[in-house]
């Protein structure tokens, strides 16, 4: 009887390194783009959820300074400022909301007092604010450092009560 013997090949070596190798790197090429994306859709996100809630806070801050000649822009060395103004306790109070160094600011401070707006709270990162206001509706577009933008229209009822 003879004996059978089996003959190696070294091909079939190379060959199950190769396809090893090449499954090796097709799933670390997977896996490094899935992590760019997900970290690009992150960041994307994050500015998205930072500039969406500043607009939030200023259409509440404005509808709840929504009384006759309460809300008005005024030019200052920040360029335009919105400014809300509101009685506390019988004492005249303004809220300042402005660009100062690439942010967006609110700085709140009796209307009769010097007003330092460098002193003010960053809300967050802008590079431009536009205002406009007609008789009923007020508009406010904030740029953002990366370029988007996301303009507001706030209806204004104080003129409608009287």
């Amino acid at each position: 009887m003879r004996s059978y013997s089996r003959k190696t090949h070294t091909i079939d070596l190379v060959f199950t390194i190769s396809l090893f190798c090449v499954f090796a790197i097709s799933a670390l090429a997977v896996t490094v783009a899935g992590a760019a994306l997900y970290q690009k859709t992150a960041d994307q996100s994050g500015i998205e959820y930072s500039l969406y809630t500043g607009m939030s806070y200023i259409e509440q801050k404005v509808h709840a300074c929504d009384t006759s000649g309460s809300i008005y822009i005024e030019e200052t060395e920040m360029g335009d400022t919105l400014c809300l103004s509101q009685d506390i306790s019988q004492e005249p109070y303004v809220t300042y909301i402005y660009i100062y160094e690439g942010k967006l600011m609110e700085y709140f401070t009796r209307k009769d007092a010097q007003a330092d707006l460098s002193a003010g709270t960053a809300l967050l990162n802008a590079v431009s604010m536009e205002l406009e206001e007609t008789r009923d509706t007020l508009s406010l577009t904030i740029t953002e450092p990366g370029g988007n933008a996301e303009t507001l229209l706030l209806p204004l009822h104080a003129d409608k009560e009287a």
